[in-house]
């Protein structure tokens, strides 16, 4: 039996390099939900144990916007963790700003995108997600149009 391929979502050039296989997850995610209307969606990767009294792998959300030609833009990814004591908070552990270009660490604070090792940083990063969502941590995966 012969399946048809899913249809291939466009994304737009970032100013850091998106692998291919993260943009193959987000086509695969944004592909069971048709019909999205143009304007901005999340896409939200949790696991289910994460907390802050036993820690966990984090949960991630994406940023897209869908544009007029059904084209999308990877707006911004941000890595939460909890923080704070005694009472802990969901806050931004590493954000990707495309919008703005910059880069935020909890540990160093902001730096343009352009910053050195920057791009190390981003790779890094992304590698241990996709390594994490191959392993099927990541558990509910949602989309949300804000």
């Amino acid at each position: 039996m012969h399946r048809s391929p899913l249809p291939t979502t466009s994304f737009n050039k970032t100013a850091l390099p998106i692998s291919q296989a993260l943009l193959d997850t987000l086509n695969n995610v944004l592909n069971k939900h048709t019909g999205l209307a143009e304007g901005r969606h999340i896409i939200h990767f949790s696991n289910k144990h994460y907390s802050a009294e036993h820690g966990g792998y984090h949960p991630i959300d994406i940023a897209l916007k869908k544009d007029i030609n059904n084209k999308y833009t990877i707006l911004c990814i941000t890595d939460l963790s909890f923080n704070g004591y005694p009472y802990p908070t969901l806050e931004r552990d590493i954000e990707f700003d495309f919008t703005h270009a910059t880069v935020f660490t909890r540990h160093s604070g902001f730096k343009n995108m352009t910053a050195p090792n920057t791009d190390k940083l981003y790779t890094l990063w992304e590698s241990k997600f996709i390594a994490n969502l191959a392993k099927g941590i990541y558990n509910p995966i949602k989309l949300r149009s804000p």
